[in-house]
């Protein structure tokens, strides 16, 4: 992914951990002080989506039925999703810019 910013063009990328703490689309960069807002791809919403309806299902049924079975598929979807986004940012979205100019209102 392209962590750089659209304006300035600094590199972004050591904010990353930053943007998993603070779940905020918008924000200033720290070079030139532009606002910028993430830039979520349609195939990062899919994933985390599916990944929580998911979870959910295979919770309400391991619960259900009190299956050991379950809870160990569901254990296995959240690994999974932890390591889908991460996988897809470096083979599919290598060239996916993160970071957007936010379009001002005009009068």
């Amino acid at each position: 992914m392209d962590y750089r910013c659209p304006s300035c063009r600094a590199d972004m990328g050591k904010r990353r951990l930053i943007h998993s703490i603070v779940a905020r689309m918008e924000t200033d960069c720290s070079h030139c002080g532009r606002t910028i807002r993430l830039n979520i791809h349609r195939a990062e919403m899919v994933i985390v989506v599916l990944n929580f309806g998911t979870i959910v299902v295979l919770g309400a049924f391991a619960y259900w039925f009190q299956s050991h079975g379950l809870a160990l598929a569901l254990i296995g979807a959240v690994m999974l999703g932890a390591l889908a986004l991460p996988l897809l940012e470096q083979t599919w979205l290598r060239t996916w810019p993160r970071y957007a100019m936010v379009q001002s209102a005009g009068p």
